[in-house]
């Protein structure tokens, strides 16, 4: 999964400060003049002057004033107003109708867990969304062209309690239905989702499994099998997927830990060079998920029980590192350049022929780790999801070589030793989740900064690796595969903590669409105030289509290297150069000409980028992608979510209650 954001809420909230700051101000003056144009277009400059000064005025009073009972008694009016336009009902309706056909179109896929969830995390943002701003839109014009509302600002009733009162109420209707299907969204992915299987063959036992050519380690289907593995067998065909069963010899040292479930464990015994032998039935992976096996008996009349399905609820809580650096061959900070125009991820080469000892690496950088961030703090699991360039294909059967090493970080390399683990050879597998265990133990060696191996031995991950000031701890990964490269951003690499409960993530990826409601609500109520319907839906549909492309327009005009400014500057030049028929990096000739296209292109990119903030960048609100990955939800982001609702909440109150201010309902407002 794409990670390029790592928020922590307080830096977020100190680094955006000032931005928020400025905006307020600036968009308080440019209110101010404009209300002071309006209104001496009406009325005249002088009393222009004094309407604008009498709003300005009034707006503490008003805003302190504000009646909690006034803006409640609002909220249920705008709750009742809602519900009697059965939009609401009609909408559930056609949700229901939406999860009840899409059974049909579900099934037989790779990954059904991510179409389910995607399905439903969809369906509920366009629907939800939709309403919000329907009823936010219709509500205050409708009132105003029926002057129904003049029951309500001919009453000891302010503007304050008018905009938060609708806002609240419609708020209010939209969270009862976003709700309701989030409940009836969970039970229908649950249910979809949840399956068995039966060993294939005349019986559900270890005589149903075959034997494995240890030359070839491939099944009857030609697929490869585990290394460990001595007997290999299939499921039933259920659900569109069949699963390979694998009876696994499980060698451990005797001082290491059994495994913690016992009940796939057929047989266990010592070998004479005294490790331990656990055979284990396990059921491979397919479609994303897996199944527990459940053995009783023994020998070959030792039955196999299948249980549900798992894996596809899980809530994989990461624990990324600090930083990543990666290197080039020769060593330098970079990592090596493929030719992707993308650079989420950089690459490290396995080395060449002519020059086989690389120096390239990718170097993750933890921090804070320590024991009890893992269920067991004896069996820990790094997960991986690399990137794979080939040079060449080579042996299809055979995947990429890498290599993994943990590294103590000194506080003072120069005059400190560090301990450094033997490498980890392991292959690597691309387009998924590749988990890794480890043990907290490990043969290791300390090393003094002039490189002398002082000791070797037995070293704990956490008391001797991280064990030092800030816990932290330098995981390597390189490429042990010649002309072969390995492509990691920072998030795809880390070591995996405590799962979060599935039901628990499921109910804070329906927070994310609880803020991106409240910002439609509000917004739409602040415009209403102004505008007719049709103009609040449209100016209300603008401003969402820049919040869904708020990501994609910053990193359009983020600088260049050199800070000049997007490569190939603004809309005008580039249309010249287009036309001109030249590259975006050759700098264009100093003439006047030149300078005024720079110059109004500037103006134009200052324009863009304050566009960005006039709705929150959705992307950060939206977390179906991490549902959709299995991914736990970290409670910054919901923080930061609930923030910017929060903000655009007051912001649009702001709005609403100045523009519903200045206009002249019965006669006097």
């Amino acid at each position: 999964m794409v990670v390029e954001s790592f928020p922590n809420v307080l830096n977020w909230l100190f680094s955006g400060l000032f931005t928020f700051l400025a905006l307020v101000i600036s968009g308080g003056v440019l209110g101010i003049i404009f209300g002071f144009l309006v209104a001496s277009f009406r009325h005249g400059p002088i009393e222009g002057f004094y309407s604008v000064a009498g709003v300005l005025a009034s707006a503490p009073g008003d805003f302190l004033g504000t009646s909690y009972r006034r803006t409640w008694a609002i909220s249920r009016l705008a709750v009742k107003e809602a519900l009697r336009r059965r939009v609401i009902l009609v909408t559930f309706l056609i949700f229901a109708s939406m999860l009840l056909f899409s059974g049909w179109f579900l099934t037989n896929v790779e990954h059904p867990e991510r179409v389910y969830v995607n399905f439903v995390m969809f369906g509920t943002q366009l629907l939800v969304l939709l309403v919000g701003l329907l009823i936010s839109a219709f509500s205050l014009p409708e009132d105003i062209k029926n002057h129904t509302i003049f029951t309500v600002v001919t009453k000891p009733v302010r503007a304050t309690e008018i905009v938060i009162g609708r806002i609240l109420g419609f708020g209010i209707v939209v969270t009862g239905l976003l709700l309701l299907m989030g409940i009836v969204s969970y039970i229908f992915v649950w249910r979809g989702l949840s399956h068995t299987h039966q060993v294939a063959g005349d019986r559900q036992a270890i005589s149903s499994l075959s034997e494995i050519n240890p030359d070839q380690r491939l099944n009857s289907r030609g697929g490869r099998v585990s290394d460990n593995a001595v007997q290999w067998g299939e499921t039933t065909f259920d659900d569109g997927h069949r699963h390979d069963i694998e009876l696994i010899e499980d060698v451990r040292n005797p001082s290491s830990h059994p495994p913690l479930n016992s009940e796939n464990i057929l047989e266990s015994y010592t070998r004479a060079d005294g490790k331990v032998v656990y055979r284990r039935v396990m059921v491979q992976p397919s479609s994303g998920h897996t199944h527990s096996a459940n053995v009783s008996g023994s020998g070959e009349s030792a039955t196999i029980e299948l249980g549900n399905s798992a894996g596809y609820f899980r809530a994989r809580r990461p624990i990324y590192s600090a930083g990543l650096d990666c290197f080039d061959s020769s060593g330098t900070l970079g990592g090596t350049n493929i030719g992707k125009e993308w650079n989420y991820r950089s690459f490290i080469d396995g080395g060449t022929p002519a020059v086989p000892e690389t120096l390239s690496r990718a170097e993750f950088n933890f921090e804070n780790l320590t024991r009890k961030q893992f269920p067991d703090g004896e069996s820990l699991v790094i997960e991986m999801t690399p990137s794979i360039f080939r040079t060449f294909v080579g042996d299809i059967q055979k995947r990429v070589i890498a290599s993994l090493q943990f590294e103590s970080i000194p506080e003072d390399p120069e005059t400190e030793p560090k301990l450094q683990s033997e490498p980890m050879i392991l292959e690597t597998r691309e387009m998924t989740i590749q988990s890794i265990p480890i043990s907290d133990r490990m043969n290791a060696r300390r090393i003094a900064p002039d490189g002398t191996i002082l000791e070797s031995g037995i070293y704990g991950l956490f008391e001797d690796f991280a064990g030092g000031k800030g816990n932290r701890l330098k995981v390597i990964l390189r490429c042990e595969d010649l002309n072969q490269y390995i492509g990691v951003a920072r998030a795809d690499l880390y070591f995996r903590g405590q799962d979060d409960v599935f039901w628990w993530n499921f109910v804070k990826g329906y927070l994310g669409l609880w803020a991106q409601m409240m910002v439609v609500v509000s917004i739409g109520v602040a415009l209403s105030t102004f505008l007719s319907t049709p103009v609040t839906i449209l100016g209300s549909l603008v401003i969402f289509l820049i919040g869904f492309c708020t990501p994609f327009i910053r990193k359009m005009l983020a600088p260049t290297a050199e800070g000049t400014g997007p490569e190939g500057g603004g809309p005008i030049e580039s249309f010249l150069r287009i036309i001109r028929q030249e590259n975006m990096v050759s700098a264009l000739e100093t003439n006047w000409f030149n300078t005024v296209i720079v110059k109004t292109d500037e103006l134009i990119l200052v324009g863009l980028n304050s566009l960005t903030y006039l709705a929150p960048s959705f992307s950060d609100l939206d977390f179906s992608r991490y549902l959709t990955y299995g991914y736990s939800i970290s409670n910054d982001r919901i923080m930061v979510a609930i923030l910017i609702a929060l903000a655009f909440f007051a912001g649009s109150s702001l709005i609403g209650y100045f523009t519903l201010k200045t206009r002249e309902i019965a006669g006097n407002t």
